[in-house]
């Protein structure tokens, strides 16, 4: 059983440098943390100055920024189509379209990069939010909701990575004495399959109330069937008796 439990541990988080990225994204996109924070528990693991620390992290911010720009360049299609539409219609001022176009100029020179590298670089550059001891309520989201007006891509990229839910998963099912419950074959069935089970499980649940309960008027079904194959055989009776009396009256003995 240890060894089950290692190898099933070791398989998601022995190899730091092979983990999903996302859980460190998540916990960069976190105000209370960003990229020190995780610096400061790779270290304890690594040791301080190592190059591995230094190789995660790097590779934990390029995620990062490759998200950002695959969110940025979705923001900018859909401002063009925007911008063009207020063109189109005559919306806009010429005179206001002046001004925002050299506002944009003016941040590029300011930063030295775009608009948006400035967005990326300034919330790993800010300062962390205070984090108090014991305080699990924090509103990771709450706070980018609130900031989304000073980083409009970074909020939309917090929203949906923060947003994913946490999967989990029973320890008897991880690590069970009897063995699999669903073996290789059934563990492996193809979508078409998973669904056609699924879709037969939906139409076998879709039973009356009454027969999920086993219940027909307050009567338990064992009840009921004893009932009706007594009043068969009754039936049958019957039906042999009124047949042997035709038979009887035919009869002219």
């Amino acid at each position: 059983m240890a060894n089950s439990m290692k190898k099933k541990f070791d398989k998601y988080w022995d190899n730091l440098s092979n983990m999903n990225p996302l859980l460190y994204v998540a916990l960069v996109l976190d105000p209370r943390n960003k990229l020190s924070y995780l610096g400061f528990c790779l270290s304890l693991i690594y040791g301080k100055g190592d190059e591995k620390t230094k190789t995660i992290k790097n590779l934990v911010k390029e995620a990062l920024l490759e998200l950002y720009d695959e969110y940025k360049k979705k923001l900018e299609k859909k401002n063009e189509k925007e911008k063009d539409t207020c063109i189109s219609s005559k919306l806009v001022d010429d005179e206001y379209v002046d001004l925002d176009e050299g506002y944009l100029k003016y941040l590029e020179e300011e930063c030295g990069e775009s608009v948006g590298d400035c967005e990326f670089d300034i919330y790993l550059r800010d300062g962390t939010e205070k984090k108090i001891k014991g305080d699990d309520n924090y509103d990771v989201l709450g706070w980018w909701k609130q900031n989304s007006f000073k980083f409009p891509i970074l909020s939309q990229v917090a929203r949906h990575v923060l947003g994913i839910p946490i999967s989990t998963v029973a320890s008897e099912s991880a690590f069970s004495t009897g063995g699999r419950v669903i073996d290789i074959y059934r563990s492996s069935l193809t979508s078409k399959t998973a669904e056609s089970l699924i879709c037969a499980q939906d139409w076998l649940r879709s039973t009356p109330a009454d027969l999920q309960e086993s219940q027909v008027y307050g009567v338990p079904l064992e009840d009921l069937v004893e009932h009706l194959e007594k009043i068969e055989d009754d039936l049958m009776i019957g039906e042999k008796n009124h047949n042997d009396s035709i038979v009887e009256d035919d009869d002219p003995d």
